[in-house]
Protein backbone atom coordinates (compact mmCIF):
# COMPACT_ATOMS: atom_id res chain seq x y z
CA UNK A 1 0.00 0.00 0.00
CA UNK A 2 2.83 2.34 0.76
CA UNK A 3 4.36 1.47 -2.59
CA UNK A 4 1.14 1.99 -4.27
CA UNK A 5 0.74 5.25 -2.53
CA UNK A 6 4.20 6.38 -3.49
CA UNK A 7 3.63 5.20 -7.03
CA UNK A 8 0.34 7.15 -7.16
CA UNK A 9 2.09 10.17 -5.67
CA UNK A 10 4.78 10.04 -8.31
CA UNK A 11 2.24 9.59 -11.05
CA UNK A 12 0.23 12.45 -9.70
CA UNK A 13 3.29 14.64 -9.39
CA UNK A 14 4.26 13.82 -13.01
CA UNK A 15 0.77 14.57 -14.20
CA UNK A 16 0.79 17.76 -12.21
CA UNK A 17 4.16 18.78 -13.65
CA UNK A 18 2.95 17.97 -17.14
CA UNK A 19 -0.16 20.01 -16.52
CA UNK A 20 2.00 22.83 -15.13
CA UNK A 21 4.20 22.80 -18.22
CA UNK A 22 1.24 22.89 -20.51
CA UNK A 23 -0.26 25.65 -18.44
CA UNK A 24 2.97 27.67 -18.69
CA UNK A 25 3.05 27.04 -22.44
CA UNK A 26 -0.47 28.18 -22.77
CA UNK A 27 0.22 31.16 -20.51
CA UNK A 28 3.29 32.06 -22.58
CA UNK A 29 1.27 31.69 -25.78
CA UNK A 30 -1.47 33.73 -24.25
CA UNK A 31 0.97 36.45 -23.15
CA UNK A 32 2.48 36.51 -26.59
CA UNK A 33 -0.90 36.79 -28.22
CA UNK A 34 -1.89 39.41 -25.71
CA UNK A 35 1.27 41.35 -26.36
CA UNK A 36 0.74 41.12 -30.06
CA UNK A 37 -2.90 42.11 -29.63
CA UNK A 38 -1.85 44.98 -27.39
CA UNK A 39 0.68 46.12 -29.91
CA UNK A 40 -1.91 45.90 -32.66
CA UNK A 41 -4.38 47.73 -30.49
CA UNK A 42 -1.81 50.42 -29.71
CA UNK A 43 -1.00 50.74 -33.36
CA UNK A 44 -4.70 50.90 -34.25
CA UNK A 45 -5.26 53.39 -31.50
CA UNK A 46 -2.35 55.45 -32.71
CA UNK A 47 -3.68 55.39 -36.21
CA UNK A 48 -7.14 56.31 -34.95
CA UNK A 49 -5.72 59.09 -32.79
CA UNK A 50 -3.76 60.39 -35.72
CA UNK A 51 -6.88 60.20 -37.91
CA UNK A 52 -8.93 61.86 -35.20
CA UNK A 53 -6.33 64.58 -34.83
CA UNK A 54 -6.42 65.10 -38.56
CA UNK A 55 -10.20 65.18 -38.48
CA UNK A 56 -10.10 67.62 -35.58
CA UNK A 57 -7.68 69.80 -37.48
CA UNK A 58 -9.91 69.69 -40.54
CA UNK A 59 -12.91 70.41 -38.31
CA UNK A 60 -11.14 73.37 -36.78
CA UNK A 61 -10.29 74.65 -40.22
CA UNK A 62 -13.92 74.14 -41.28
CA UNK A 63 -15.14 75.85 -38.13
CA UNK A 64 -12.81 78.75 -38.76
CA UNK A 65 -13.95 78.94 -42.34
CA UNK A 66 -17.55 78.73 -41.17
CA UNK A 67 -16.92 81.41 -38.60
CA UNK A 68 -15.41 83.62 -41.26
CA UNK A 69 -18.39 82.83 -43.53
CA UNK A 70 -20.76 83.54 -40.68
CA UNK A 71 -19.02 86.80 -39.95
CA UNK A 72 -19.16 87.76 -43.60
CA UNK A 73 -22.81 86.68 -43.75
CA UNK A 74 -23.52 88.69 -40.59
CA UNK A 75 -21.86 91.76 -42.05
CA UNK A 76 -23.74 91.23 -45.33
CA UNK A 77 -26.98 90.68 -43.45
CA UNK A 78 -26.33 93.77 -41.39
CA UNK A 79 -25.65 95.76 -44.52
CA UNK A 80 -28.77 94.24 -46.14
CA UNK A 81 -30.78 94.98 -42.98
CA UNK A 82 -29.56 98.57 -43.00
CA UNK A 83 -30.44 98.86 -46.67
CA UNK A 84 -33.80 97.20 -46.08
CA UNK A 85 -34.44 99.48 -43.13
CA UNK A 86 -33.55 102.49 -45.25
CA UNK A 87 -35.77 101.22 -48.04
CA UNK A 88 -38.54 100.47 -45.57
CA UNK A 89 -38.20 103.92 -44.04
CA UNK A 90 -38.30 105.50 -47.47
CA UNK A 91 -41.22 103.31 -48.45
CA UNK A 92 -42.95 104.16 -45.18
CA UNK A 93 -42.35 107.86 -45.73
CA UNK A 94 -43.69 107.57 -49.26
CA UNK A 95 -46.65 105.51 -48.07
CA UNK A 96 -47.35 107.99 -45.28
CA UNK A 97 -47.13 110.87 -47.73
CA UNK A 98 -49.45 109.06 -50.16
CA UNK A 99 -51.77 108.13 -47.29
CA UNK A 100 -51.78 111.71 -46.06
CA UNK A 101 -52.62 112.90 -49.57
CA UNK A 102 -55.30 110.23 -49.86
CA UNK A 103 -56.68 111.21 -46.47
CA UNK A 104 -56.74 114.85 -47.51
CA UNK A 105 -58.50 113.92 -50.74
CA UNK A 106 -60.94 111.64 -48.85
CA UNK A 107 -61.56 114.39 -46.29
CA UNK A 108 -62.23 116.87 -49.10
CA UNK A 109 -64.56 114.39 -50.83
CA UNK A 110 -66.28 113.63 -47.51
CA UNK A 111 -66.71 117.34 -46.88
CA UNK A 112 -68.12 117.80 -50.38
CA UNK A 113 -70.46 114.81 -49.94
CA UNK A 114 -71.51 116.11 -46.55
CA UNK A 115 -72.26 119.52 -48.03
CA UNK A 116 -74.14 117.90 -50.91
CA UNK A 117 -76.11 115.72 -48.49
CA UNK A 118 -76.76 118.73 -46.28
CA UNK A 119 -77.97 120.72 -49.27
CA UNK A 120 -80.13 117.77 -50.34
CA UNK A 121 -81.49 117.50 -46.80
CA UNK A 122 -82.14 121.24 -46.82
CA UNK A 123 -83.86 120.91 -50.19
CA UNK A 124 -85.96 118.03 -48.87
CA UNK A 125 -86.74 120.08 -45.78
CA UNK A 126 -87.71 123.02 -47.96
CA UNK A 127 -89.89 120.75 -50.10
CA UNK A 128 -91.45 119.27 -46.97
CA UNK A 129 -92.02 122.72 -45.48
CA UNK A 130 -93.49 123.96 -48.76
CA UNK A 131 -95.68 120.87 -48.96
CA UNK A 132 -96.79 121.34 -45.36
CA UNK A 133 -97.42 125.03 -46.05
CA UNK A 134 -99.42 124.17 -49.14
CA UNK A 135 -101.24 121.41 -47.27
CA UNK A 136 -101.95 123.84 -44.44
CA UNK A 137 -103.21 126.39 -46.93
CA UNK A 138 -105.38 123.76 -48.63
CA UNK A 139 -106.66 122.52 -45.29
CA UNK A 140 -107.36 126.10 -44.21
CA UNK A 141 -109.16 126.76 -47.47
CA UNK A 142 -111.07 123.49 -47.06
CA UNK A 143 -111.96 124.39 -43.49
CA UNK A 144 -113.07 127.83 -44.57
CA UNK A 145 -115.06 126.32 -47.43
CA UNK A 146 -116.50 123.71 -45.07
CA UNK A 147 -117.39 126.39 -42.54
CA UNK A 148 -118.93 128.50 -45.28
CA UNK A 149 -120.88 125.52 -46.65
CA UNK A 150 -122.00 124.66 -43.11
CA UNK A 151 -123.19 128.22 -42.54
CA UNK A 152 -125.08 128.12 -45.82
CA UNK A 153 -126.52 124.70 -44.98
CA UNK A 154 -127.67 125.87 -41.53
CA UNK A 155 -129.19 129.06 -42.96
CA UNK A 156 -130.99 127.14 -45.72
CA UNK A 157 -132.29 124.52 -43.28
CA UNK A 158 -133.55 127.26 -40.98
CA UNK A 159 -135.22 128.97 -43.95
CA UNK A 160 -136.79 125.70 -45.12
CA UNK A 161 -138.05 124.92 -41.60
CA UNK A 162 -139.54 128.39 -41.18
CA UNK A 163 -141.10 128.23 -44.65
CA UNK A 164 -142.57 124.79 -43.96
CA UNK A 165 -144.18 126.13 -40.78
CA UNK A 166 -145.44 129.29 -42.47
CA UNK A 167 -143.38 131.46 -40.13
CA UNK A 168 -141.66 134.71 -40.95
CA UNK A 169 -138.25 134.16 -42.51
CA UNK A 170 -136.74 137.60 -42.04
CA UNK A 171 -134.06 136.29 -39.69
CA UNK A 172 -133.20 133.42 -42.03
CA UNK A 173 -132.95 135.74 -45.02
CA UNK A 174 -130.76 138.03 -42.91
CA UNK A 175 -128.52 134.99 -42.18
CA UNK A 176 -128.25 134.31 -45.91
CA UNK A 177 -127.33 137.93 -46.57
CA UNK A 178 -124.74 137.75 -43.75
CA UNK A 179 -123.29 134.63 -45.39
CA UNK A 180 -123.03 136.51 -48.69
CA UNK A 181 -121.43 139.47 -46.94
CA UNK A 182 -118.87 137.21 -45.25
CA UNK A 183 -117.69 135.63 -48.48
CA UNK A 184 -117.83 139.00 -50.24
CA UNK A 185 -115.48 140.51 -47.70
CA UNK A 186 -112.96 137.69 -48.05
CA UNK A 187 -110.59 137.26 -50.97
CA UNK A 188 -113.03 134.88 -52.61
CA UNK A 189 -112.35 132.70 -55.61
CA UNK A 190 -114.42 132.70 -58.77
CA UNK A 191 -116.48 129.72 -57.61
CA UNK A 192 -117.16 131.36 -54.22
CA UNK A 193 -118.15 134.57 -55.96
CA UNK A 194 -120.57 132.65 -58.18
CA UNK A 195 -122.03 130.98 -55.09
CA UNK A 196 -122.48 134.36 -53.42
CA UNK A 197 -124.19 135.82 -56.50
CA UNK A 198 -126.52 132.83 -56.69
CA UNK A 199 -127.46 133.04 -53.01
CA UNK A 200 -127.97 136.81 -53.26
CA UNK A 201 -130.11 136.42 -56.36
CA UNK A 202 -132.25 133.71 -54.76
CA UNK A 203 -132.53 135.62 -51.47
CA UNK A 204 -133.73 138.65 -53.42
CA UNK A 205 -136.62 136.56 -54.84
CA UNK A 206 -137.89 135.50 -51.42
CA UNK A 207 -141.26 137.22 -50.91
CA UNK A 208 -141.29 140.36 -48.84
CA UNK A 209 -144.32 138.98 -47.02
CA UNK A 210 -141.86 136.93 -45.00
CA UNK A 211 -140.91 140.13 -43.20
CA UNK A 212 -144.31 140.33 -41.57
CA UNK A 213 -145.19 138.49 -38.41
CA UNK A 214 -147.04 135.50 -39.83
CA UNK A 215 -145.02 134.85 -42.99
CA UNK A 216 -146.29 133.16 -46.18
CA UNK A 217 -149.18 130.69 -45.76
CA UNK A 218 -148.27 127.02 -46.08
CA UNK A 219 -149.49 124.74 -48.86
CA UNK A 220 -151.94 123.07 -46.49
CA UNK A 221 -153.27 126.46 -45.44
CA UNK A 222 -153.64 127.50 -49.07
CA UNK A 223 -155.44 124.24 -49.85
CA UNK A 224 -157.90 124.89 -47.01
CA UNK A 225 -158.39 128.50 -48.06
CA UNK A 226 -158.97 127.44 -51.65
CA UNK A 227 -162.24 125.79 -50.64
CA UNK A 228 -163.50 129.05 -49.05
CA UNK A 229 -162.23 131.03 -52.04
CA UNK A 230 -163.96 128.60 -54.40
CA UNK A 231 -167.29 129.03 -52.62
CA UNK A 232 -166.93 132.80 -52.56
CA UNK A 233 -165.89 132.84 -56.23
CA UNK A 234 -168.91 130.76 -57.26
CA UNK A 235 -171.18 133.08 -55.38
CA UNK A 236 -169.63 136.32 -56.57
CA UNK A 237 -169.08 135.21 -60.16
CA UNK A 238 -172.81 135.62 -60.82
CA UNK A 239 -172.87 139.18 -59.47
CA UNK A 240 -172.18 141.92 -62.01
CA UNK A 241 -168.99 143.85 -61.40
CA UNK A 242 -170.72 147.28 -60.97
CA UNK A 243 -173.86 146.24 -59.14
CA UNK A 244 -174.76 144.05 -56.26
CA UNK A 245 -177.23 144.83 -53.60
CA UNK A 246 -178.24 142.51 -50.83
CA UNK A 247 -180.93 140.87 -52.93
CA UNK A 248 -178.47 140.37 -55.80
CA UNK A 249 -175.97 138.68 -53.53
CA UNK A 250 -178.63 136.40 -52.05
CA UNK A 251 -179.85 135.40 -55.49
CA UNK A 252 -176.31 134.82 -56.74
CA UNK A 253 -175.57 132.65 -53.69
CA UNK A 254 -178.66 130.51 -54.34
CA UNK A 255 -177.81 130.31 -58.01
CA UNK A 256 -174.27 129.25 -57.28
CA UNK A 257 -175.58 126.58 -54.90
CA UNK A 258 -177.95 125.14 -57.48
CA UNK A 259 -175.35 125.50 -60.21
CA UNK A 260 -172.80 123.49 -58.26
CA UNK A 261 -175.36 120.78 -57.53
CA UNK A 262 -176.44 120.73 -61.10
CA UNK A 263 -172.86 120.56 -62.39
CA UNK A 264 -171.98 117.85 -59.93
CA UNK A 265 -174.92 115.74 -61.09
CA UNK A 266 -174.42 116.28 -64.83
CA UNK A 267 -170.67 115.56 -65.22
CA UNK A 268 -168.90 112.81 -63.35
CA UNK A 269 -165.48 113.62 -64.84
CA UNK A 270 -164.76 117.21 -63.84
CA UNK A 271 -168.11 118.53 -62.45
CA UNK A 272 -168.41 121.49 -64.81
CA UNK A 273 -170.70 120.27 -67.62
CA UNK A 274 -168.08 121.04 -70.24
CA UNK A 275 -167.99 124.78 -69.40
CA UNK A 276 -164.21 124.96 -69.48
CA UNK A 277 -164.09 128.70 -70.21
CA UNK A 278 -166.09 129.79 -67.19
CA UNK A 279 -165.43 130.24 -63.51
CA UNK A 280 -166.21 126.62 -62.73
CA UNK A 281 -163.57 125.45 -65.21
CA UNK A 282 -161.04 127.83 -63.69
CA UNK A 283 -161.90 126.64 -60.19
CA UNK A 284 -161.56 123.00 -61.29
CA UNK A 285 -158.20 123.71 -62.93
CA UNK A 286 -157.00 125.53 -59.82
CA UNK A 287 -158.09 122.64 -57.58
CA UNK A 288 -156.42 120.07 -59.86
CA UNK A 289 -153.22 122.11 -60.04
CA UNK A 290 -153.29 122.56 -56.28
CA UNK A 291 -153.67 118.82 -55.82
CA UNK A 292 -150.56 118.32 -57.94
CA UNK A 293 -148.66 120.93 -55.93
CA UNK A 294 -148.46 123.41 -58.85
CA UNK A 295 -149.23 126.61 -56.99
CA UNK A 296 -148.32 129.00 -59.80
CA UNK A 297 -150.52 127.09 -62.26
CA UNK A 298 -153.41 127.11 -59.78
CA UNK A 299 -153.01 130.84 -59.19
CA UNK A 300 -152.90 131.55 -62.94
CA UNK A 301 -155.97 129.41 -63.59
CA UNK A 302 -157.94 131.00 -60.79
CA UNK A 303 -156.91 134.52 -61.72
CA UNK A 304 -157.76 134.01 -65.40
CA UNK A 305 -161.12 132.42 -64.59
CA UNK A 306 -162.40 135.18 -62.32
CA UNK A 307 -160.95 138.14 -64.23
CA UNK A 308 -163.63 140.74 -64.93
CA UNK A 309 -166.06 139.40 -62.30
CA UNK A 310 -166.86 140.33 -58.74
CA UNK A 311 -164.96 137.26 -57.59
CA UNK A 312 -161.68 138.71 -58.81
CA UNK A 313 -161.15 140.75 -55.64
CA UNK A 314 -162.06 137.78 -53.43
CA UNK A 315 -159.51 135.58 -55.17
CA UNK A 316 -156.74 138.18 -55.43
CA UNK A 317 -155.40 137.53 -51.91
CA UNK A 318 -155.24 133.76 -52.38
CA UNK A 319 -153.62 134.19 -55.82
CA UNK A 320 -150.98 136.51 -54.36
CA UNK A 321 -150.30 134.14 -51.41
CA UNK A 322 -150.07 131.13 -53.75
CA UNK A 323 -147.55 132.89 -55.93
CA UNK A 324 -145.60 134.01 -52.89
CA UNK A 325 -145.58 130.41 -51.61
CA UNK A 326 -144.49 129.17 -55.05
CA UNK A 327 -141.61 131.65 -55.13
CA UNK A 328 -140.63 130.73 -51.58
CA UNK A 329 -140.74 127.00 -52.36
CA UNK A 330 -138.65 127.51 -55.49
CA UNK A 331 -136.14 129.63 -53.55
CA UNK A 332 -135.87 126.97 -50.83
CA UNK A 333 -135.46 124.22 -53.44
CA UNK A 334 -132.73 126.10 -55.28
CA UNK A 335 -130.91 126.98 -52.05
CA UNK A 336 -131.11 123.40 -50.82
CA UNK A 337 -129.72 122.10 -54.09
CA UNK A 338 -126.96 124.70 -54.02
CA UNK A 339 -126.10 123.93 -50.37
CA UNK A 340 -125.97 120.20 -51.16
CA UNK A 341 -123.70 120.90 -54.13
CA UNK A 342 -121.44 123.09 -51.99
CA UNK A 343 -121.26 120.38 -49.29
CA UNK A 344 -120.48 117.70 -51.90
CA UNK A 345 -117.76 119.90 -53.40
CA UNK A 346 -116.13 120.39 -50.01
CA UNK A 347 -116.35 116.67 -49.21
Amino acid sequence: MTFQAESDARAFAGALETSERERRKELAALEASLTEAHANAVEDASREIHALASEIDRSERRVASLARALADAGEAAERAADAAAADAAETTRAALAAQAAELKRAAAECLIRERIQRNEALDETRVTVNALTECLAVNSANLEASHSALRLHVAVDALAEAAAKGEATADQVAALRAYCASIRGADAEEQTGASRLLVEAVAATIPKANDVKNGVPTVASLANRLEDVTRAARRLALVPEKSGGVFTHVVSGLASFFRVRESAEEDDDDGFSGNEAGVEAALAQAAAAMARGRLAEAAAALEGGVRGSAAEAACAGWVADARERQRLEMAVTVLRAHAAAETATVA
